[in-house]
């Protein structure tokens, strides 16, 4: 698949392409993540229904929105890396995003628990192409010095999508109360949980169509400008440079992974805590968590964003990983009082305050990478990392909030308990992993390789 020439679009300084057709793509692959974050999410808002039709519990409900969607997500994570770092991004992510939207209307197709776990593999199999792509392409439409703000409005993708799959599930799930099944031509008969899944997966095509409009951009940032004569060379190549570096790469990456594992501890559980704490309808659950999460975790991505090129430019080092410290150690309170006084508006402002905090490292940590990382490698130093975010964030969060509830406290009500758990001590975590890494990342960033 050729892409036109970079030419086309007017450069801007430093021969970078135009900061108007920059902030485009920024659009494209915003878009791209937002929907691959309702596709991801939407399972939060159906934990109910799903349980009452296939017959598991919270914990086997937890494999499903962790461990089936990470398998292969993290396992050809690090080859699409490679590929994105050798061919054509663009092509990779809108592949990706084509695959990811048929298998999530499979889900809706699923009649058991080991068909929509099948279905899931798939989806985190195609969604697995779309970061390591869409930051290296970032990458090279901005400067250095100003990617710090297209990094994070790109990652803001997670919360708008996160936050349509609230909204999105919390209407299906009141819909589920009461409707019964739903037949389409050609699907056959439909539950309503269901056709959500073919509802959502609906929009891939038209971001197919999007991301083909899109610009292949030059590499630029290269350690040589000669192409690497085979993939296992590359591959060696990144193997070695990041053994070099162990120390930066990894705090960086289980760090971010921690401030993960509460994030997503927490998202995974919050609309069934509301539901079975303080009794509210889904509906209204998926309305208000919906509308904090795009205001508040859109915001707190934006605002981490551009105090971090504000402090680099004043010359401050170890922006990055600093302001993720400083998020994950706010993000402990509100994680502690979560349930504090048994007031639903109180959890509810709590939960604000942690979609704010744990919002941050989303774009400071691939921020941080890039900015220490070749541009040959960018695509398999990301890959990795969504490797070790997925183990750490999405399967372990979700899963230990799960065994908490099913495993210590015996009790469907005690979820919020789980997540007052499960939240502060992962952001702990990240404070003390990050901490020790900040010495190595500030020699890393000084050299001229960086």
């Amino acid at each position: 698949m050729s892409d036109p020439p970079i030419s086309q679009a007017r450069p801007g300084p430093g021969g970078y392409p135009s900061p108007g057709y920059g902030w485009y793509v920024i659009f494209v692959l915003y878009l791209a993540y937002t929907l691959s974050f309702v596709d991801r999410t939407i399972l939060v808002f159906l934990v109910d229904p799903i349980r009452h039709d296939l017959q598991i519990t919270d914990f086997e409900y937890s494999l499903i929105m962790g461990a089936a969607f990470s398998i292969f997500y993290g396992v050809l994570g690090i080859p699409l890396g490679l590929l994105a770092d050798r061919r054509s991004r663009r092509a990779i992510a809108a592949v990706g995003i084509g695959l990811w939207s048929v298998m999530t209307a499979a889900c809706g197709m699923a009649g058991s628990y080991w068909q929509l776990f099948a279905a899931r593999i798939g989806v985190g199999v195609g969604e697995a192409t779309l970061s390591p792509s869409a930051i290296s392409i970032i990458s090279d439409y901005f400067p250095p010095e100003k990617r710090g703000l297209p990094i994070n409005v790109f990652s803001a993708g997670v919360q708008t999508g996160a936050g349509l799959a609230n909204m999105f599930g919390g209407l299906v799930a009141a819909y589920t109360a009461t409707a019964g099944a739903t037949t389409i031509a050609l699907l056959g008969t439909l539950r309503p949980w269901q056709l959500a899944f073919v509802i959502v997966a609906l929009p891939g095509l038209l971001v197919v169509m999007l991301m083909l409009t899109i610009k292949e951009p030059v590499r630029r940032e290269r350690r040589s400008q000669t192409d690497h004569a085979t993939a296992f060379a590359a591959f060696l190549d990144a193997s070695k440079y990041l053994r070099e570096h162990w120390t930066v790469y990894v705090t960086l990456m289980v760090g971010a992974a921690f401030t993960a594992m509460a994030a997503y501890g927490t998202f995974s559980w919050a609309p069934t805590m509301f539901r079975r704490v303080y009794g509210w309808k889904m509906d209204r659950i998926g309305i208000d968590i919906g509308v904090i999460t795009i205001l508040f975790g859109t915001g707190g991505l934006a605002l981490s964003g551009v105090l971090a090129g504000m402090l680099m430019k004043r010359g401050r080092k170890a922006v990055y990983s600093k302001l993720m410290i400083a998020a994950a150690v706010v993000a402990v309170f509100p994680g502690v009082f979560l349930l504090y006084g048994d007031n639903p508006y109180w959890s509810m402002g709590c939960f604000a305050l942690l979609v704010l905090c744990l919002s941050a490292p989303v774009g400071l940590v691939q921020g941080a990478l890039q900015s220490v990382t070749p541009n040959e490698m960018r695509g398999q130093v990301i890959a990795i990392y969504m490797v070790v975010v997925t183990i750490l964030g999405n399967t372990v969060g979700s899963s230990a909030v799960s065994a908490f509830t099913d495993y210590v406290f015996h009790a469907d009500a005690a979820v919020g308990r789980s997540i007052s758990i499960v939240a502060p001590v992962a952001c702990v975590l990240a404070v003390i992993v990050l901490a020790v890494g900040i010495p190595a990342y500030n020699r890393k960033a000084a050299r001229p390789d960086a």
